[in-house]
């Protein structure tokens, strides 16, 4: 088959978590691509959630759900994604035959082919699953329901202070820094997902955080949710052995270079 995709065209992806995957992690999605030109992409998402039904109301927020956190929207994405789309569809291994495992995400996509609607399956789903993630994390963005993925780093010392800004849109797939409020300088996109690994592998402690800038001499943290966290108090080592926060200082050096 032609791999190219087809400009205009029309495209539906659907997911779903592997079987193992408890409640209420389990979902599935149907992402809906209408492809009118090489600079409008129209998505058409809807994801429901499975087995709510198992737990209740709490347990839900206790595992960081709301109990209605099904969601369907429809409306334009940048076009970049259209690129991404034809990058993916271009370098991956298709089959015909439908293939099901219980420790596998299951990912088919229909399309037209030569005037009939075909279905075909990704072979290497891992790499499928992680670009579908960051593709339904801009639709998140483009329609409202999340902001864009900000992290602040601020370093007080007795004399001067050092602040780093983070901002990484999954809608305009852009990766920027900012160092003391000077001008953005762009990142590469691979880069975020290893700074969100180095960073998010330490324990951030809540109880132990502030909801107030700090002015104290320290290092801290903080992304999105109001509090800043300072190393060593609110973000600590996993293990006795581990270097998570001598990792995160080693990062934030080489991004204010």
């Amino acid at each position: 088959m032609d791999k190219n995709i087809q400009i205009p065209g029309y495209y539906i992806i659907r997911f779903q978590t592997a079987s193992v995957v408890p409640a209420p992690y389990s979902h599935f999605y149907t992402l809906k691509l209408d492809i009118a030109s090489k600079d409008q992409l129209t998505v058409d998402f809807d994801i429901k959630y499975l087995d709510r039904d198992e737990l209740d109301e709490d347990d839900l927020l206790d595992e960081g759900f709301s109990p209605d956190d099904d969601y369907a929207w429809k409306g334009s994405v940048p076009a970049i994604w259209i690129d991404q789309f034809q990058d993916i569809m271009a370098s991956s291994k298709i089959i015909r035959k439908r293939e099901e495992s219980e420790f596998e995400d299951f990912i088919e996509i229909e399309l037209d082919e030569n005037g009939k609607m075909v279905t075909i399956y990704p072979v290497d789903k891992e790499r499928w699953s992680y670009f579908l993630q960051e593709f339904m994390q801009a639709v998140f963005e483009a329609g409202g329901r999340e902001k864009p993925f900000e992290l602040t780093f601020l370093e007080i010392d007795d004399e001067k202070q050092k602040q780093l800004d983070l901002r990484a849109s999954f809608a305009e797939k852009s990766f920027t820094v900012v160092k003391d409020k000077a001008q953005a300088r762009k990142l590469e996109w691979s880069q975020l997902q290893k700074i969100m690994d180095t960073v998010y592998k330490a324990e951030f402690v809540p109880d132990n955080a502030s909801d107030k800038k700090p002015s104290k001499k320290g290092k801290y943290i903080t992304a999105g949710d109001g509090l800043w966290y300072q190393m060593g108090v609110a973000i600590l080592e996993t293990t006795n052995k581990s270097r998570d926060l001598e990792k995160i200082e080693a990062l934030f050096n080489a991004l204010s270079k």
